[in-house]
């Protein structure tokens, strides 16, 4: 199958664009057209944040755990503790970093729902992202490039019947011609079926 390059009209010069990727692709593409003709990328569960409240936990347990330390070492009351009891020097040594424990601790169980909330949140938007990602991967995969110019294009009809040849394509436009091609062609949620 071959495609004729809108601008230089050679169609032995292009290749589709996953051909061109391909490791055994000649010739061979520098590193600067590959960055640009890279497939879409799949959906990915985005970084999990950190919410208000677990950083102000977060932070509060630091400044009191600070203050527990400097107490503890400016104190002039270690005398005292001589002949007092065990429970009594546990409670005086310990006691100044309980604040800070359960603020730690509720600055975990706070993070951890806040996580499963995020995680949540993705696998509802999942399916609506996936069959997004499949469009534009369906687009990119019906791309041609041409090496002689090093444009890309859209030959006429291969997205659908009704659709005409894209003009050429600077290859640092592509992705963004892929994305508005799929949007245009395809506007429903529903992907396109790709040809056997």
């Amino acid at each position: 199958m071959s495609a004729t390059c809108p601008q230089c009209s050679a169609p032995d010069q292009s290749v589709t664009v996953p051909h061109a990727l391909a490791p055994a692709a000649r010739p061979p593409l520098d590193e600067a057209a590959r960055v640009h003709l890279v497939p879409p990328p799949a959906p990915q569960p985005g970084r999990l944040r950190l919410n208000g409240g677990t950083i102000t936990c977060y932070a509060l347990a630091g400044v009191f755990t600070l203050l527990a330390v400097l107490s503890l070492i400016g104190n002039s009351d270690a005398e005292q503790l001589d002949g007092a009891e065990p429970a009594y020097v546990a409670g005086y040594l310990i006691g100044p970093f309980l604040i800070p424990f359960l603020l730690l601790l509720t600055a975990v169980a706070l993070h951890a729902v806040s996580r499963k909330g995020q995680r949540r949140r993705f696998a509802e938007t999942l399916p609506a992202q996936q069959a997004l990602w499949q469009r534009h991967h369906f687009v990119w995969q019906a791309a041609w490039l041409c090496h002689r110019c090093r444009v890309a294009f859209f030959p006429p009809a291969v997205l659908r019947p009704d659709v005409a040849a894209s003009p050429p394509i600077p290859l640092d436009q592509f992705p963004l011609w892929v994305m508005t091609a799929s949007d245009r062609t395809y506007g429903s949620p529903t992907p396109p079926v790709a040809p056997s």
